[in-house]
Formats: C-alpha cells, sequence, structure tokens
C-alpha cells in the first residue's frame, strides 16, 4: 500500500471523528495497527488497549483500530507510516523489526527459550526490554520506541507429511519450507534437509503437490491454514518461540502529557499480558482440528532433544560472525535475561513444592 493510499484510508476512516462535539474534537488520536485480521490475539489485546487508554485519560486519548492491511501492508511500509505520523503503535515479529534492527534475529536462534514460563518472564524482563527499546530508539533515529513484548502464535515446532521425525537426522532429505532468514534455513541444513523459501498463501499448495515436504510453525498458524489436510506429522521440539513486540512512534509518545504517557505504557503491558494468555487458549482448537484430521503428535525424549538443541550450536557461531559487537551485546543481555528468567521460574516453583 503506498502512503499517498493510506493517507486517504486514514482520512476517510477517521472523518466521522472530526465531526463529534467540540470535547471530543480535543482528543488525541492514536492509531494503532496489526496487519493480522480479527481471529487474532493481536485483536482482544487492541481492544483491552483501546478500553484501558480511553477510560483512564478520560476519554482525552482515542485508539483507532485498524486490522489487517488498512493502514500499511508490510513492516516496512508499518514502520514508514509510523516515522509519518500515519501509524502511532503497531506490532511485529523479530523478523520484522530485524529491518530496522538486525541484531534483534538472535530472538530467533533455535532453542533459545527453554520454557513457556521462562519465555514469559524473559520477554517482560524489566531488563532485557530496556536494552532493547534503547538500542530500538538509536537505530530508528529516536523515532520508535518499543512498548512492550510478548508472544504472537506460541511455538513452532517441526511439520511434515512424509514421515515421524524424532532425531533430526530423520529429516535428512527433506524439503521444508522456511521464511526468508538465514537463521531458519541454516537450522534445516543442519539437520540435512533442503530449505525452501515460499510466501506464505503459496505454503497450502506446496505441500499439497510436494514442492515441500513440511514445515517449521505453530500450531495455530497451521490450522488456521489447513495444513493439517496436506500434513500428517508434527514434532513437538519448541525449536522457536515466536515473540512479538509492540510498538510506538516516539514523536507521538512525546507529545502526550506525562500522565498520558504512563496510562499508555501501562496499556501496552497488558496488551503483552492478553496475548500471553490468549495463544493457549487458541491452541486448545487448534490442536482438536489437528487430531480429528488423523495428525500425529511426537515429542521427543530429553536424549533426543539433546541432538536437536545441538542445531544451536552453528546457527548461533553464524549469527556472531555477521553481527559483530552489536551481534555479541544482543546476545549478552538475552542470555542474561534467560538466566534471570529462570532463576524466577525456579525460585517460585520451588516455593510452590515447598
Amino acid at each position: 500500500m503506498s502512503m499517498k493510499h493510506a493517507k486517504k484510508t486514514l482520512a476517510s476512516l477517521l472523518l466521522g471523528s472530526s465531526l463529534c462535539a467540540s470535547s471530543m474534537a480535543q482528543a488525541t488520536d492514536l492509531n494503532l495497527v496489526f496487519l493480522a485480521n480479527e481471529e487474532d490475539q493481536e485483536y482482544d489485546a487492541a481492544l483491552v488497549f483501546k478500553n484501558y487508554v480511553e477510560s483512564r485519560t478520560g476519554g482525552d486519548v482515542n485508539v483507532n483500530i485498524f486490522a489487517g492491511a488498512q493502514l500499511c501492508g508490510s513492516a516496512n511500509e508499518c514502520f514508514e507510516a509510523m516515522q509519518a505520523g500515519i501509524v502511532d503503535l503497531y506490532t511485529a515479529t523479530a523478523g520484522g523489526v530485524a529491518s530496522i534492527y538486525p541484531p534483534i534475529q538472535g530472538l530467533d536462534i533455535p532453542y533459545a527459550f527453554p520454557d513457556d514460563r521462562a519465555a514469559m518472564n524473559m520477554l517482560t524482563d524489566p531488563q532485557f526490554t530496556g536494552f532493547l527499546r534503547d538500542e530500538i530508539l538509536d537505530a530508528s533515529n529516536d523515532g520508535i520506541r518499543l512498548m512492550s513484548m510478548t508472544q504472537t502464535g506460541g511455538w513452532r515446532n517441526i511439520v511434515n507429511g512424509k514421515r515421524e521425525i524424532r532425531t533430526p537426522g530423520d529429516a535428512e532429505g527433506l524439503r521444508f519450507r522456511t521464511i526468508e532468514s538465514e537463521i531458519q534455513q541454516l537450522m534445516v541444513r543442519e539437520m540435512g534437509a533442503s530449505p525452501t523459501p515460499l510466501p506464505w498463501l503459496e505454503v497450502y499448495t506446496g505441500l499439497q503437490t510436494g514442492v515441500v515436504d513440511g514445515t517449521l510453525n505453530s500450531i495455530s498458524d497451521i490450522t488456521n491454514m489447513n495444513f493439517q489436510e496436506v500434513i500428517k506429522y508434527m514434532t513437538m521440539d519448541n525449536h522457536a518461540y515466536m515473540a512479538a513486540m509492540w510498538l510506538m512512534g516516539n514523536q507521538k509518545f512525546q507529545s502526550l502529557t506525562p500522565e498520558q504517557q504512563r496510562i499508555v505504557a501501562d496499556g501496552a503491558a497488558m496488551m503483552a499480558t492478553v496475548q500471553f494468555g490468549i495463544q493457549p487458549r487458541k491452541e486448545l482448537e487448534a490442536y482438536r482440528k489437528w487430531q480429528e484430521a488423523g495428525g500425529e503428535i511426537y515429542t521427543p525424549t530429553e536424549e533426543e532433544m539433546e541432538e536437536f538443541r545441538a542445531l544451536a550450536v552453528p546457527v548461533r557461531e553464524w549469527y556472531l560472525d555477521n553481527f559483530g559487537e552489536d551481534g555479541k551485546n544482543f546476545l549478552e543481555a538475552f542470555e542474561s535475561a534467560r538466566e534471570r528468567a529462570q532463576e524466577r521460574a525456579d525460585a517460585d516453583r520451588n516455593s510452590v513444592l515447598g
């Protein structure tokens, strides 16, 4: 979508607000964008944010929600729209944010997140989010501010239509659909398989026709696209946790009063909490669809998982070779957050267990 088209769309969608009473005309508008549809957890999070901000500011801040490609159609377009003041809040994955801060691809190094509890602690760790906030502000020339981190889609797993995969060696010779990510493609090569980048909307046909044998996706992504109709085997290796970031145009954030800034920051934290909670609930229906279609699920043993985790070693080395000092600094902050997250989870678990 062109910037000109986005501006026309915004003008037409917001026409009604310009006709409101003069008291409402003074309200500050925040245009919140996510590229998924209203079935995704981003929509639930956006509704909570809208209610929280509007009610806590007494209507002085108004939140307009735009699902899909109404104001922008890709991460790059959305970041440009943020810089232009058309989009105020936008959620992106690590892959999207990499267009402005490349080292964040370290979030996708396989098996970097230990489990759900640690992952949530890591992505809400104040020191880690503070580090990333500074890095993204610096990389965007103070244009884009990280508000909160969460997840979108849960865990990526290895799924295919040919055979059960218990160890990396079982994937040898298979063709896996990947995103345009060197990290994901390198992991596939390390298994002895072939990475095949395909646009998302072509994956079903690719699986159906044998262009690819499998894919690396979450259960929600799989059943949302009905891949269970053409693939059968899922290996629960949890190689990637689909982190997401809520970002805000820094100029708009700085234009708010200190009290409004606090409310918006708290609302963004609530969005993250909502997404953490809703995804596991949505997965219940996804797993039901998978099993009804005859899909099989294999959970590797601890010994088998050690073989999978070994795939991360060359990927991590590649990352450090390619991102240098910036990559080293990112991994130090990330891995320190993982240690704190695990300590926090262990302490709470031990308290429950007595």
